[in-house]
């Protein structure tokens, strides 16, 4: 669980940006194909609570090609001048976001599909930096609002809770059926 001190830092106005992250556009797959991202993909599932997940690489390929979706990935010491022994840069994070317009009053929104940065590089200010880029996304694509949903007490939900802007507006229940729990069985 995050600390208390980890949510002020992530949580501050001016909180510290390393230099060796940049966060760039990226489809799916991209994610799905770098070195590391099977741990980070089982991690990010362990702690959204569905152990069991098993990205769709197909489906979010056709989302990709209709414009619904779009990924970004964080990577650490990817900028070349702050490289310079040519390191391979290594994904540290992803935030994918959904755009889609509501049906009953016709407004394009956007809502925040995955979203994870590994622990140990939580410091280098990426998720933020991920979470204001997929904020600009959404706002260049004409939306109306960014939907973010967090499980309750996990790190995102404690940093979204105090950054300015962000308003808790509603609560998620989830009713499991079927069988499972959390992506398990239960």
């Amino acid at each position: 669980m995050i600390s208390e001190a980890e949510v002020e830092v992530a949580a501050s106005a001016t909180p510290a940006i390393s230099p060796a992250v940049t966060v760039l556009p990226v489809s799916y797959a991209t994610i799905l194909d770098a070195p590391n991202s099977a741990d980070l993909l089982r991690a990010y599932a362990e702690e959204c609570l569905v152990p069991d997940a098993e990205p769709q690489r197909a489906l979010y390929s056709a989302m990709e090609r209709t414009g619904a979706i779009q990924c970004f990935a964080a990577y650490l010491n990817s900028n070349p001048d702050s490289n310079p022994d040519s390191t391979p840069p290594l994904l540290i994070g992803f935030i994918s976001v959904i755009r889609t317009i509501v049906l009953h009053d016709g407004h394009l929104i956007a809502g925040i599909e995955s979203f994870y940065v590994d622990p140990d590089q939580r410091s280098t200010g990426a998720g933020l930096m991920l979470l204001a880029t997929a904020e600009l996304y959404a706002t260049d694509s004409g939306c109306r609002c960014l939907l973010c949903s967090a499980r309750i007490g996990s790190a995102l939900d404690l940093i979204l809770a105090r950054r300015d802007g962000y308003e808790r507006t509603h609560s998620q229940h989830t009713r499991w059926l079927n069988g499972y729990k959390g992506g398990r069985q239960a």
